[in-house]
């Protein structure tokens, strides 16, 4: 009994650490602070560390350090193919990967037509595992929120995927895998600004600000649109 009461702790203790880790990463991104950011892809494993490299090539990017950028996102695609090969089962897995995928056509676009169907299947593939887990939803309201028209976008779509993710954050507190409900809210909030519903993104925006208070781009968003 003592030995399966250790084994639990030590999960438990596995877990609690993981999701630490993600915070912790999120917290240097909301912050762009890349320093923190790279000493976080250093010291991590597996899907903490691809999120790091994930964030990275979203900082650099906007710092217009577009090698930096796009170095980091090979590294999350890497790891992340790594561990899909390895756990097939592993949603979340797939469903970052989707997201890096879908970042790559974003920062490259005549890549669009080999990453473009792999994003689609990664995010498929999350889907038929967990069609519970509020980043599949999120990675498909950026997507329909970024795809062009032609190619199937709408941010009308991404509002109801967002909607959808928003909704189920609420449950996911516990998943150890927490992260990207200020996010759902921000493209939430873009995507209504585009339809002209300044209101409604000016409430989104306040609710990622309620999430995270320290997230430069909500705010950003924010005093833009007021």
């Amino acid at each position: 009994m003592k030995k399966y009461i250790l084994l639990s702790v030590l999960i438990s203790n596995f877990t609690f650490a993981g999701q630490q880790q993600i915070d912790a990463v999120e917290l240097a991104a909301m912050q762009h602070d890349t320093q923190k950011l790279e000493q976080l892809a250093v010291s991590n494993q597996g899907y903490d560390k691809a999120l790091a490299h994930y964030r990275l090539a979203i900082s650099h990017n906007l710092a217009a350090e577009q090698d930096k950028a796009d170095d980091n996102l090979d590294a999350a695609m890497q790891l992340l193919e790594a561990k899909v090969d390895t756990n097939p089962n592993d949603d979340e897995a797939w469903a970052l990967l989707a997201n890096v995928y879908g970042l790559k056509v974003a920062y490259q676009p005549l890549t669009g037509a080999y990453y473009g169907p792999k994003s689609g299947k990664a995010l498929s593939s999350a889907a038929k595992l967990n069609a519970d887990n509020p980043r599949v939803y999120l990675v498909k309201g950026i997507s329909d929120y970024t795809r062009p028209a032609m190619f199937g976008g709408s941010k009308k779509a991404a509002i109801t995927a967002l909607t959808k993710a928003i909704s189920l954050y609420q449950f996911d507190q516990s998943s150890h895998y927490h992260w990207g409900q200020a996010d759902a809210h921000i493209w939430r909030g873009l995507a209504y600004i585009d339809l002209g519903d300044n209101d409604k993104a000016l409430a989104d925006f306040q609710s990622a600000l309620d999430i995270a208070p320290e997230y430069g781009w909500a705010r950003f968003l924010q005093q833009a649109n007021q």
